[in-house]
């Protein structure tokens, strides 16, 4: 495990669940047990509060868990926990955007998909990859049986829930699982790849939504050593540099089609593992652990410094002040994204995605939201 360089000030990752993350809050070491922390890593809250502290102490950095913003420290808090209610202007925080709304009432911004970085002070970061992977069997070889969508079942999308998806995958001797796991202890059952010959995602989300979304699903899929076949999606892209990374696909017909290359063709199959392997090197916990180092020693501390520096007028006026904008602004920011998010155009239409684009632009503007196109 690679020990990293100290950070010149320490960092406190913010997150409110006393209970269930008391493990973390009332000791100075790590726990011995680190496999039931990451079971409970779930959401992306979770991920990046308790997942990122634990990866980042086990290098030697000075990071701290802790359940609210601390004054006059640097504290990384995701959306979701970022409450206008905190009143934190005297922290110096950093809003983690995961696939939620840009948060505003924060001096700077991380987050997972490249279209975030918007401004400066805007900052990416990679998504680590399963804590608890377990690799494909590779005694398994180029065999093409399983087809496997890890993740709960209302998020996939709407075409390959019908009877007519598995009835042609049947045709091809290719079973379709849809792993939504123990709903006690689902990450585990998400990071068993051992069955797993080929893996498919592809979102029941808008556009928006898929703007925001991390490429994790891929990354896993590389690490695990299975060819993916995904949907058109932004943090995919992204990454691609061949077409060995991933299938792209936009029908039932072209996974189907997909499918059948990969079985008429083992050193396609082998050479995708391959390559998927070699991908994967550029997402182990050390290499994003060292690009999260880099982020809060470089930038961050840089931005933290003129914060300190503040005239004293402007730390009792002028932050109180910037804080009502910023929260006035963090609200038309979430009123977008439900707007998007509920309304937006989807590359799979559902039933109910179809009958919410109907909505009326005037309903929408009685909300504060303006319509999208």
């Amino acid at each position: 495990m690679q020990q990293l360089k100290p950070l010149p000030y320490p960092v406190y990752f913010v997150n409110p669940e006393s209970q269930r993350w008391s493990d973390l809050l009332t000791c100075h070491e790590l726990p011995a047990d680190l496999e039931s922390v990451y079971e409970r890593c779930i959401t992306g809250e979770e991920i990046w509060t308790a997942q990122t502290f634990v990866y980042l102490k086990q290098r030697g950095l000075d990071v701290r868990f802790v359940t609210k913003p601390v004054a006059g420290q640097i504290c990384v808090i995701p959306s979701d926990y970022l409450n206008i209610k905190q009143f934190a202007f005297n922290s110096y925080v950093v809003g983690f955007q995961t696939d939620r709304a840009r948060p505003e009432i924060c001096e700077q911004r991380v987050g997972m998909n490249e279209l975030g970085v918007k401004e400066a002070g805007d900052h990416f970061t990679p998504h680590w990859h399963h804590p608890l992977l377990q690799p494909r069997d590779r005694s398994r070889g180029d065999r093409v049986k399983n087809l496997v969508f890890k993740g709960m079942s209302r998020n996939l999308a709407q075409p390959f829930h019908a009877p007519e998806f598995s009835q042609q995958l049947k045709c091809l001797g290719v079973d379709f699982i849809c792993d939504s796991g123990d709903p006690n202890h689902p990450l585990r059952a998400w990071g068993d790849y051992h069955q797993t010959d080929v893996v498919l995602a592809v979102r029941n989300a808008t556009l928006g939504d898929l703007a925001l979304k991390p490429a994790v699903k891929l990354t896993n899929a590389w690490v695990a050593g299975c060819p993916a076949i995904l949907g058109p999606e932004p943090a995919y892209s992204a990454l691609r540099r061949s077409d060995l990374d991933y299938i792209e696909v936009r029908t039932v017909q072209e996974v189907v089609e997909a499918l059948q290359r990969l079985q008429d063709s083992p050193k396609l199959y082998a050479a995708m593992v391959q390559n998927g392997l070699e991908r994967a090197e550029e997402f182990t916990v050390d290499r994003i652990a060292l690009y999260w180092r880099e982020l809060l020693a470089g930038p961050i501390a840089q931005g933290y410094e003129q914060w300190l520096r503040q005239s004293s007028f402007y730390k009792l006026v002028g932050r109180p002040l910037q804080y009502v904008q910023r929260s006035l602004e963090h609200k038309r920011q979430v009123r977008i994204y439900v707007y998007k998010r509920e309304h937006g155009e989807r590359l799979f239409p559902t039933e109910q995605s179809l009958a919410a684009s109907a909505v009326k632009p005037e309903m929408a503007v009685t909300t504060g939201v303006a319509p999208t196109s």
